[in-house]
Parts: C-alpha cells; sequence; structure tokens
C-alpha cells in the first residue's frame, strides 16, 4: 500500500481556486481590501484595481491629470505590488470605487475586543429574519448579521 502524503491546504485550496478560475478574481478582490493598505492617500482615493490577468494588474485612475503622474511612478508602483503577486501592471482610465469599510486592517483586532451576542442582539437578528421565507438564504443572512454584531467592539 502506497503512503499518501498530505499537502498543506492552502496549496490544496489554490489549485482549487486555479482548476475552477477563480483564483485571479480572489486575488483582485483581496488587493481592493488591502489597497488603501498598500497605497497611501491621495494615490489610493485615485485609483483601484480593476483587472487582473496572467500577473498583470491594470489599475483603473479617475482622472487625466492622475493618469499623467501615475505614469512616471509606474516602476514604484510596480515594486510595490511584487509582494502580492503581481508581475506588471497598466494604468488605464476609468471609475473608481473602494468602499473603505471593506478594507482590510492592518492588524485584526484582539479577539477579546470582540462581544458575545446578547439577548437583544438575538431578539433583533431573529426579527430580520422573520420575514424570509428562502430557508439558505435566510440562514446566510443571518449568520452575517450575528457576525457584524459581534464585531462592534465592547462598551
Amino acid at each position: 500500500m502506497r503512503k499518501q502524503s498530505l499537502l498543506p491546504v492552502d496549496v490544496l485550496l489554490n489549485s482549487l481556486f486555479r482548476d475552477l478560475g477563480i483564483s485571479e478574481r480572489i486575488r483582485i478582490e483581496t488587493l481592493r481590501r488591502k489597497w488603501f493598505n498598500i497605497f497611501a492617500d491621495p494615490l489610493s482615493s485615485h485609483t483601484a484595481p480593476a483587472d487582473l490577468k496572467d500577473g498583470k494588474l491594470v489599475i483603473a485612475v479617475d482622472s487625466p491629470a492622475w493618469l499623467q503622474h501615475l505614469k512616471f511612478l509606474k516602476k514604484e508602483l510596480s515594486e510595490k505590488l511584487k509582494p502580492h503577486g503581481i508581475k506588471d501592471i497598466k494604468l488605464k482610465l476609468g471609475s473608481v470605487h473602494i468602499d473603505r469599510e471593506c478594507q482590510m486592517p492592518g492588524e485584526l483586532a484582539p479577539p477579546e475586543s470582540f462581544r458575545e451576542l446578547n439577548d437583544e442582539d438575538i431578539a433583533r437578528i431573529d426579527h430580520a429574519m422573520a420575514r424570509i421565507e428562502d430557508g439558505e438564504l435566510k440562514d446566510v443572512i443571518k449568520q452575517a448579521m450575528e457576525k457584524a454584531a459581534r464585531r462592534k467592539l465592547r462598551d
């Protein structure tokens, strides 16, 4: 009998994501969430990741003036993005919208700063769920609401 070696979870997931054709989609979403940590204002407010293919990131820029300015900084931008698996960048004029609320923090808050759900939270969530008929949708929304309520820092 042949011994099978165990592979790390990240290797398995990366392989699965690649097979499903979503690995670059995940990478670009991760970049969008980290954008304000990678680049400081005002640059991060005038740019956003737009597309990613074969390691080449297309960056949308919100104005011709910023586009022209960033063309001179292309090498520096590329260097900052290399640790994130980006091989090359292309700058293009386009729509820029990144929700700062969805940004990944530089450091996560310690677990003790999160709280348990209280009776009021549970009642509010149950009340919101009462009118949703689709069971699967209800479960997803309930989990999201519970997670959001726990993330509120303790008073």
